[in-house]
């Protein structure tokens, strides 16, 4: 097979070579292309990968997402319910207008009108009112205390002329270092504000098969791809000495979710007997390549509001003494009892599952593994109709995600609580956190959540999946972010090659 594999890519590589390109451009290969480059409607990893490049938000987070100064150059919190906003001055959008207050309340205004149907609106929910002061001040009121406030205020800000406009998915104006130049059927292209910079042209290209994007990148065809790439081709792509690869814990944690109101489930010796029985060293190292980091809660290691936790550990002796303690001996099979566990038609998930399965059974635990075409999945996950199952939060950047998972106020369909746990002094640290006026407050009632989730073994978790970033011989200098940002590409160097 891998003789078969390195023709194949010998004949592909004499095939074809790039031609002449372009000075300054960058060519990146997307698995999925973006939906939409309005930041009112980014939701989809590409969308938002892509999107952040031409607009700024009045503020930025920081690799350990902390909010930072970006359109707001200062800002003020007198009281619970006011915030005050002090525009950046001298900042333009790429049709050369000023970025104004007015822009500012025009675009926020705009994903709260319901008419507009806005799948942000959610997270400005406290907004009371945003009225502008003059050119360069913003005031937003607050119908309720809300600490996220700030993080959800990094997305884009579009000019009053088109804030209020529906969504325009494939047309746009931002104010940050890029602007959309094209985006035809084959490729999406941005064109940099300021033409003096190394690069000057980033060129997006749909490219849904892995082997063929890195072939692509291997032959010249492309200069950088991330993620999306199964493991059983790192190796192959280490092996190449033109192509760099880059690893890094990401933002992505993946769980096992459980339904905490399920007979058997809801005893919690079960529920921490499931979670001692998983290999999780040996599941990552089989199926994944041994790239990403054990996990023991849903924000990584760098976040402020991370909180140490005790590891999970290995333990089947362990596992075995609390199933019988919990009251479920083994039959004459060996078995205690029987589980479903759903999961997508994913092949890389199924393996996951049927790994999992196979080492539940050693401590009497059989699973009826049911794959489910991803749309079908989804819905029961998300209305809470399931045992057991596994999935990802992906691209968390607020604490809040407690909240949503966690709250007893959450269960679907108002929340993401899918596994119905209740817990009032949980609930009271969590609205605790949400009205807490320092970052420092917050922290604080979040490490008793995140301890207490621990403890109650709420979900068990297993990992944050890694950011695999490989670049072609064109390009140094990236350096992977832990949420997949592709802002790292406005300061690598470009190397110009001459065919």
């Amino acid at each position: 097979m891998k003789r078969i594999f390195a023709l194949v890519l010998l004949l592909l590589l004499t095939a074809c070579q790039p031609g002449d390109q372009e000075p300054g451009l960058l060519r990146v290969g997307l698995a999925q292309m973006p939906i939409t480059l309005d930041p009112r409607f980014a939701t989809d990893a590409a969308s938002v990968r892509v999107q952040e490049l031409i607009h700024r938000g009045l503020v930025k987070l920081d690799d350990s997402f902390n909010v930072q100064a970006d359109l707001a150059e200062r800002w003020d919190h007198p009281e619970p319910l006011l915030w005050r906003f002090y525009l950046r001055p001298g900042v333009h959008f790429s049709d050369g207008s000023d970025v104004d207050a007015a822009d500012v309340v025009a675009t926020l205004s705009a994903v709260l009108d319901a008419k507009l149907g806005s799948p942000l609106k959610a997270g400005f929910a406290s907004i009371k009112s945003i009225t502008a002061v003059g050119h360069h001040i913003v005031v937003i009121r607050l119908n309720r205390a809300e600490a996220s406030l700030l993080t959800h205020l990094n997305m884009g800000i579009l000019p009053e002329s088109i804030a209020h406009a529906s969504h325009q998915a494939r047309s746009t104006i931002g104010c940050g270092p890029f602007k959309l130049r094209a985006w035809t059927e084959s490729a999406l292209t941005l064109e940099r504000v300021d033409p003096s910079a190394s690069v000057a042209v980033i060129r997006f290209l749909g490219v849904k098969d892995p082997v063929t994007r890195i072939l692509k990148l291997k032959r010249g065809e492309l200069d950088f791809v991330q993620n999306d790439l199964p493991p059983h081709l790192l190796p192959y792509i280490r092996e190449q000495p033109e192509l760099s690869i880059q690893t890094r814990p990401s933002t992505t944690f993946s769980y096992i979710g459980l339904n905490l109101q399920d007979e058997i489930l809801k005893d919690v010796r079960v529920r921490r007997a499931l979670a001692l029985a998983l290999d999780r060293k040996k599941l990552k190292k089989a199926l994944f390549a041994d790239l990403p980091e054990l996990a023991e809660t849903v924000l990584i290691p760098d976040h402020w509001a991370s909180t140490p936790l005790p590891v999970l550990p290995f333990d089947v002796a362990r596992a075995v003494k609390l199933l019988d303690e919990s009251g479920f001996p083994r039959g004459k099979d060996g078995i205690r009892f029987t589980i479903n566990y759903r999961t997508s038609t994913d092949p890389t998930r199924l393996r996951l599952t049927t790994a999992i399965a196979a080492m539940w059974k050693k401590i009497g635990v059989k699973v009826s593994i049911e794959s489910l075409e991803w749309g079908g999945f989804y819905a029961r996950i998300k209305r809470g109709d399931f045992q057991v199952f596994s999935l990802s939060w992906v691209g968390i950047a607020d604490p809040d995600i407690y909240r949503w998972i966690l709250h007893s106020d959450m269960w679907p369909p108002k929340g993401a609580n899918r596994g119905r746990y209740a817990n009032p002094q949980v609930d009271a640290w969590l609205d605790m956190a949400t009205a807490a006026d320092s970052q420092a407050e917050r922290k604080q009632w979040y490490a008793r959540v995140q301890k207490k989730m621990h403890d109650d073994m709420v979900y068990i978790p297993l990992w944050y999946d890694p950011v695999i970033a490989v670049s072609g011989p064109r390009i140094s200098g990236f350096k992977p972010k832990p949420d997949g940002s592709l802002k790292g590409l406005m300061s690598v160097v470009l190397k110009e090659t001459r065919e």
